[in-house]
């Protein structure tokens, strides 16, 4: 079969698409005809080797959609979409391929209505979001959340899953251009993180209480801010140190203000925990509370090295691989 395989790691214009063997079904499999791929910023962060639990020779990627080719008869033809978390594409082959094995109990059945390159960019951008939202975070409705970050992929998603579990999103943008985009979501208000102070502004917005909860995706620059914007036994997830590593941190503030610091790392999930995650996902989108990311751009396979720079260059939206062209 066709697979994105790396033997080292090294520059992204050294990426090949190649054949690969394919491995015999073990006991309890499946094998999944990949439909649909989603690259994401994590998958070229593999092939440049910034993870260094990957071992090699890799398949690379993370997300997918497909159906069932092989496996337990009552399986066979099931549509399918899943995340890796941190085994895919990192541990074991991953989704940029033509065909995938899987445990039969890491696939997850996909949502009706949602096309295979629809499902395969929700992967993790709602993985990510779900699990500092609701498993760490511990989201209630009618709580207030300040989504850093909220422009991208994971903080898009954040907006929208924190509106459809009645919470009440705020998103912290950069560029003043993601507003409208940001409103659609349901974000309840939508601060820019160069000229406004993200703490008063919470604070008018929540009647001086502050936010239950801060979601940081970004890193360093904004762990100030959105630790000022928590009220008493408010909570911050942080999933990204993308922006700065090192941070200040007031411990008398810490603990006079009850506060919780949540540390969030999917690329250490198992897939089961993934595609628990999904099962959980499912329902927001069969009943359109939350939607897909939009995409990009749509590649075949054989475009595998140009998708992966464009994703590594900061690409708005999400860049998807379409097996039916590799």
């Amino acid at each position: 079969m066709k697979a994105l395989q790396i033997d080292r790691f090294g520059p992204l214009d050294a990426l090949e698409v190649r054949d690969v063997d394919e491995v015999p079904l073990p006991p309890d499999s499946v094998r999944v005809e990949i439909e649909a791929a989603g690259v994401n910023p994590s998958d070229a962060g593999i092939a440049l080797g910034r993870f260094p639990q990957v071992t090699l020779p890799r398949v690379l990627g993370r997300d997918f959609a497909g159906r069932i080719v092989e496996g337990p008869p009552q399986l066979i033809g099931t549509p399918v979409w899943g995340s890796g978390g941190g085994e895919l594409g990192l541990t074991r082959d991953g989704t940029h391929a033509q065909r995938l094995v899987l445990p039969a109990a890491a696939v997850s059945r996909r949502p009706e209505g949602l096309s295979a390159q629809q499902a395969a960019v929700t992967g993790v951008p709602f993985v990510t979001a779900w699990s500092a939202l609701v498993e760490l975070g511990g989201l209630q409705s009618g709580e207030w959340v300040v989504v850093s970050g909220a422009a991208g992929a994971v903080g898009s998603a954040a907006v929208a899953l924190a509106r459809a579990l009645d919470a009440h999103p705020i998103a912290v943008v950069r560029d003043r251009d993601d507003l409208a985009r940001l409103q659609a979501l349901g974000a309840a208000a939508v601060l820019h993180s160069g000229p406004d102070d993200v703490p008063a502004a919470v604070r008018d917005l929540t009647g001086g209480k502050g936010a239950a909860l801060a979601l940081n995706g970004v890193g360093m620059p904004v762990f100030g801010p959105l630790l000022e914007s928590l009220g008493h036994g408010g909570r911050m997830v942080v999933y990204s140190a993308q922006a700065g590593r090192e941070v200040e941190l007031d411990l008398f503030k810490l603990y006079r203000g009850s506060l919780r610091l949540l540390g969030l790392d999917t690329a250490a999930f198992p897939l089961l925990e993934a595609a628990r995650i999904f099962e959980k996902l499912r329902p927001f989108f069969e009943s359109g509370a939350v939607t897909p990311p939009p995409i990009a751009a749509s590649l075949p396979l054989s475009a595998a090295r140009d998708a992966y720079q464009r994703v590594n260059g900061g690409e708005s939206g999400k860049v998807v691989l379409a097996m039916g062209g590799a």
